[in-house]
């Protein structure tokens, strides 16, 4: 099993999601990624990538940030993660995107003993390998539903400028620009 390093022990548990997963936890470990837990996004903090799978990943990170669901699913569609499995393939292990026999038989001795390291861990069992409370919380999650905006009947736009929240310029009280001569005494 020493001849497997994260990525190829990953796809062969999980597939190039599985993948992508070991490459966002070593980015995040380097603080080049952040992932906020409540909206499950992911903001590229340093685009330096130690490999091609992570060069991935944060191509499919925009400057604006992205939900972590939506990085996964594009970067695990990337030649780069999708090469992974090239030696799984030559060494009898998978073919096309399944395990062999004797790959699900590696596959099985990774579960067991899936070794010291975090990326050892997710690599071989998943999201329930991460020891890390809060980063295991996260990659267990699914990103959450959009927000549906009100539409505007009228042009069938998005109303962006509608709120129940009061405004206080028109609240009818004296704050500096309404009615009654710019207030005070």
């Amino acid at each position: 099993m020493d001849e497997f390093d994260g990525y190829t022990a990953a796809y062969l548990c999980g597939g190039p999601a599985r993948v992508v997963l070991v490459a966002v936890l070593a980015l995040y470990e380097r603080r080049a990624v952040r992932i906020s837990k409540g909206a499950r996004r992911a903001d590229a903090v340093v685009r330096e990538p130690g490999d091609p799978v992570e060069a991935a990943v944060l191509a499919a990170i925009p400057n604006a940030g992205r939900p972590l669901g939506q990085v996964i699913a594009e970067a695990a569609e990337s030649a780069a993660v999708l090469a992974v499995a090239d030696p799984l393939r030559k060494a009898g292990l998978m073919r096309g995107g399944r395990p062999t026999r004797r790959g699900r038989a590696v596959r099985r001795s990774l579960t067991a003993e899936p070794g010291p390291s975090q990326a050892g861990r997710l690599a071989a069992l998943g999201p329930d390998g991460v020891e890390d409370a809060r980063l295991r919380e996260i990659l267990q999650a699914r990103d959450p539903k959009p927000v549906a905006l009100p539409r505007d009947r009228r042009r069938g736009h998005r109303n962006l400028g509608s709120s129940n929240l009061s405004d206080p310029r028109f609240d009818g009280g004296d704050y500096g620009g309404g009615s009654g001569g710019g207030g005070g005494d």
